[in-house]
């Protein structure tokens, strides 16, 4: 049996903790989804800004898969996979894909 880095509800505050961080902001965190089921469950955040929008998808196994794109034409503006054992270790691939989106807007 694989040990889990997180857990689901350390993945889903962290992200409650970044649309609190982005309110009066020009961008938003507007859906939170949780999947708890099967052996690694899931948790994924949608951010949404002008001319662009991102995901955050969180494994339990601390992996976590960060996409944005510019909408007017489909274009990815960032991707990247980490690797963590604690949330906190998001803190730097959250703020290059917060840049990328902003410098795209």
């Amino acid at each position: 049996m694989t040990q889990n880095s997180l857990t689901l509800g350390e993945i889903v505050a962290w992200y409650r903790s970044k649309q609190i961080s982005l309110k009066g902001s020009t961008f938003s965190l507007v859906n939170i989804k949780e999947g708890a089921g099967g052996p690694k469950p899931a948790a994924a955040a949608d951010f949404d800004g002008p001319n662009t929008m991102g995901q955050i998808c969180g494994w339990v196994s601390g992996e976590f898969d960060i996409e944005a794109i510019r909408v007017p034409d489909g274009k990815d503006i960032f991707e990247r996979h980490v690797d963590v054992s604690a949330v906190g270790e998001l803190e730097t691939a959250y703020a290059d894909f917060l840049r990328k989106m902003q410098s795209s807007a």
